[in-house]
């Protein structure tokens, strides 16, 4: 008997009671093979790397505040918050930009180790229009986005409602993928990429980004290498012929930095 996906890659047990079990062995068997082949020409075009590879050194021990931080599947694990917090309290943006809100768990860690100035937009789907979007979200995704909330018992943004840096934080209800992006072309200090993982999104998502980022800017990627999401692989692995693109060891974060 051929072994199941779930014995394949044993990280898929988190799903179980959350998506079908046939939903997951139908997306995921569709797209081993390409996923594999992806992933072998991203591990040649993107190196992996330790915070202090790229970045200065104090930025790896520096101190950063954590809150309400132990999410839900969907949400970033602990290893990516605390890397993510440190890149934002070394960089000190003034501005960020959040592809994808979810719960508003990254969103608050964000706000928390900004300066106090800092403005951070951070862009969602509206709760009605969940399955009306340009590029058609991936079967996981459409569970994440109308399913997963609810089974929570969280809402959009709700991680940083009522937290004293709700204040820094501007909350945008819209298809990522029709936004208009123009008015803040060149200011993005850092930008979160964690909205639709199928390929036409991330795409899309990704040439905003660019065009949002200002020099010394850095865009971060989640999702790499990860069989639940392999056109993230895929987009990043053709993206890294243009760009300097490094994976940040032990997590599924790609980040680029616009160096001047």
């Amino acid at each position: 008997m051929p072994e199941s996906v779930f014995e394949r890659f044993p990280q898929l047990s988190t799903l179980k009671g959350l998506v079908p079990d046939e939903v997951v062995e139908r997306e995921i068997n569709s797209r081993i093979d390409a996923f594999e082949m992806w992933k072998a020409e991203a591990k040649r075009k993107i190196r992996t790397v330790k915070l202090k590879d790229i970045f200065p050194p104090d930025l790896e021990t520096g101190k950063i505040q954590l809150e309400n931080f132990l999410g839900h599947w969907g949400n970033v694990s602990i290893e990516e918050v605390c890397k993510i917090a440190l890149i934002a309290k070394h960089f000190k943006p003034t501005k960020v930009f959040e592809f994808g809100t979810y719960n508003g768990l990254t969103t608050l860690q964000l706000a928390l180790n900004t300066p106090e100035d800092t403005q951070i937009f951070t862009l969602d789907l509206p709760p009605d229009r969940r399955d009306d979007t340009r590029h058609r979200l991936s079967e996981f995704d459409r569970y994440v986005a109308v399913e997963f909330l609810g089974r929570f018992n969280t809402a959009v943004g709700s991680y940083f409602k009522g937290k004293s840096v709700e204040h820094k934080i501007t909350q945008i209800y819209h298809d990522s993928a029709t936004f208009d992006y123009s008015p803040y072309y060149s200011q993005m200090g850092l930008i979160f990429i964690d909205a639709g993982h199928d390929y036409d999104n991330k795409k899309s998502d990704s040439e905003n980004a660019l065009k949002m980022l200002s020099p010394n800017g850095l865009i971060l990627w989640d999702n790499y290498d990860d069989i639940l999401n392999p056109d993230v692989t895929k987009y990043l692995t053709e993206l890294a012929e243009a760009l300097p693109l490094f994976h940040l060891r032990g997590t599924p974060l790609v980040v680029y930095w616009n160096k001047p």
